[in-house]
């Protein structure tokens, strides 16, 4: 089945991986929605959609406000339809601190952002994904929910959560045709890395500065456009069989997927 004519969303669609994920299910026929808080991301993401052939359209919104993500859902429907796909990838790295510092407030909109909200969206599009009997749901999640890396500990923890959301929705969800996973990117080259970077040692600690600049400086970063590739196999039936893993593209390699020369 092909995945042209499907319609997603994609949140944290403004730049870095999000963006390349929104072009390259664009340039594989779907109709794409890119949401994020910047608007002149947004506008970029959709002039290169554009220039290529493809349709899309710009949402800003805020993920941590359920008032947003609602009349995310809203414009979407109206323009395009309901979703056939929802790339949950919008994500913050702080609070970097050790988690005996971290105030409740910052914890939560961690929290709010990175687990929450791709819930929250979810829960959103799964009806009409239901009625279908048709959808899928990508987690972009992270190697670190599944090891310790000192003064990342609500991220860690946030993504972690996530990962056992994808495994749980992928069981309650079976019987409705919808399929959920999670993408690892692994090391990609984003503005996250780079924000990371430039956090002193004071700041960051120095495991995870060490860690940090050794992949950027060894070469070990990969362009976001190399792992969006990943997200158009996970939304086509190639997939389908694989609902709730959770992994890199050498992950996926098991079952099919193969990395473009």
């Amino acid at each position: 089945m092909s995945l042209k004519g499907k319609i997603a969303i994609i949140t944290g669609g403004g730049r870095g991986l999000g963006r390349e994920i929104a072009i390259a299910l664009s340039e594989a026929g779907v109709r794409v929605a890119a949401a994020s808080r910047k608007r002149e991301e947004l506008e970029k993401t959709v002039s290169i959609i554009a220039d290529r052939g493809g349709q899309a359209m710009a949402v800003k919104a805020d993920v941590s406000d359920r008032g947003d993500v609602m009349n995310l859902i809203r414009a979407v429907e109206i323009k395009f339809g309901p979703a056939d796909i929802l790339v949950n990838n919008a994500g913050v790295t702080g609070p970097v601190a050790p988690l005996k510092d971290v105030k409740a407030e910052e914890f939560d909109y961690c929290m709010e952002v990175n687990f929450k909200s791709a819930l929250t969206l979810s829960q959103a599009v799964i009806p009409g994904m239901a009625r279908k009997r048709y959808g899928k749901i990508i987690n972009v999640t992270s190697g670190l929910a599944e090891f310790v890396m000192p003064r990342l500990g609500a991220y860690s923890i946030s993504k972690a959560a996530l990962n056992h959301m994808t495994r749980v929705l992928a069981r309650e969800l079976e019987d409705f045709g919808i399929k959920v996973y999670g993408l690892d990117p692994g090391t990609v080259d984003t503005q996250m890395q780079e924000t990371l970077r430039g956090m002193d040692i004071k700041t960051l600690g120095p495991e995870a500065y060490r860690i940090f600049w050794t992949l950027k400086q060894s070469g070990q970063l990969r362009p976001p456009s190399e792992v969006a590739r990943l997200a158009v196999f996970l939304a086509s039936e190639e997939a389908d069989n694989l609902s709730g893993e959770i992994g890199t593209e050498s992950h996926f390699m098991k079952w099919g997927y193969r990395i473009a020369a």
